[in-house]
C-alpha cells in the first residue's frame, strides 16, 4: 500500500520533513557506493538547515515536556518511555540552536555548498579534493559522514519520538471514494495529521483540503508531464488515517 500524509498543523509538517530527511540520509549513509554518499552530502545539507531553526527545537521541547508531564501525571507511567523523553529533553536542552555552525565553518564543505547549484560543478575537474574523498574507502567517508552529522542527531531522536506518540493511537477508516471523490465531516481539534493509505496498482494520487468542519479528498489520476492531473472517474477503496498528539486517550 501507498502511505500519503497531510500534516494539519505547521508543526507536524516541520517534523515529518525532518523525518523525511533523516530517513534519506540514513539510507544513503548505509550504501557503499560512492555515489550514494554523494547524496548523503546533499542532504545533510538540507538537514542541517532545518534542524537548525530555533522555533523547531522549540516547538519538540514543548511537546516533548507536555508529554512527560502526562506520563507524570498518570497512575502507572511507562517508565522505558519515561526514560526517553528525559533524555530527548536533556539532549535538546544542550543543543545550541548554532550547533550546525562547525559545519558551516567547513571550509572544505563550504566550498562544495557553493557550487551545488552551478551544474556540473562539482566534477573532478573542478573539485579535486572532493574527487579525491569520493574515492576513498566507504568507511572512510562514513565516518566523515557520521561525524558531520552528529549534531543534528538529538533532532532527530526527538522528532522520532513526537512522531512515534503521534501515530500510536489512529483512528483509521475504511473509505470509500466515488467517481475518485471522497467527503468525510470536520475534524476534531486534536487531529494533527492525516494520512490516506491506498493500493499504488489504482494508479492515482490524494489532494486534500480538510477544516474542523469538512474534509474533502479527490483523487487525481497519476501524472507525471504536467502539474495538473485529471480527476480519476474510478471508485476507489483507501483507508483515511486520522493521527492527534492527545496521549491521554
Amino acid at each position: 500500500m501507498l502511505h500519503f500524509d497531510f500534516p494539519l498543523t505547521e508543526r507536524v509538517r516541520n517534523y515529518i520533513r525532518v523525518e523525511q530527511l533523516f530517513d534519506r540520509f540514513n539510507e544513503a549513509l548505509a550504501g557503499d557506493d560512492k555515489w550514494m554518499h554523494h547524496a548523503a552530502i546533499y542532504t545533510l545539507f538540507e538537514l542541517v538547515e532545518c534542524a537548525s531553526k530555533a522555533e523547531l527545537k522549540r516547538d519538540m521541547l514543548q511537546e516533548l515536556e507536555r508529554q512527560r508531564l502526562q506520563q507524570n501525571a498518570s497512575g502507572t507511567p511507562d517508565s522505558a518511555r519515561l526514560e526517553k523523553l528525559n533524555q530527548a529533553i536533556q539532549e535538546l536542552q544542550t543543543l545550541n540552536t548554532h550547533s550546525a555552525q562547525n559545519l558551516r565553518e567547513n571550509e572544505w564543505l563550504t566550498a562544495f555548498k557553493q557550487r551545488l547549484n552551478i551544474v556540473g560543478s562539482n566534477t573532478a575537474v573542478e573539485l579535486p579534493s572532493y574527487h579525491f574523498w569520493l574515492n576513498q574507502t566507504a568507511a572512510e567517508r562514513r565516518e566523515y559522514l557520521r561525524k558531520w552529522s552528529a549534531t543534528a542527531l538529538p533532532i532527530q531522536n526527538a522528532v522520532g519520538l513526537v512522531l512515534e506518540t503521534l501515530r500510536s493511537n489512529p483512528q483509521v477508516i475504511d473509505c470509500q471514494a466515488v467517481s475518485g471523490k471522497y467527503e468525510h465531516g470536520g475534524l476534531v481539534q486534536t487531529t494533527q495529521l492525516l494520512s490516506v493509505e491506498i493500493d499504488p496498482a489504482l494508479g492515482v494520487v490524494p489532494e486534500v483540503a480538510a477544516n474542523k468542519y469538512f474534509t474533502n479528498i479527490s483523487f487525481l489520476q497519476a501524472n507525471q508531464e504536467s502539474t495538473r492531473s485529471k480527476l480519476s472517474e474510478q471508485d476507489l477503496p483507501f483507508k483515511l488515517i486520522l493521527c492527534g498528539l492527545d496521549t491521554s486517550k
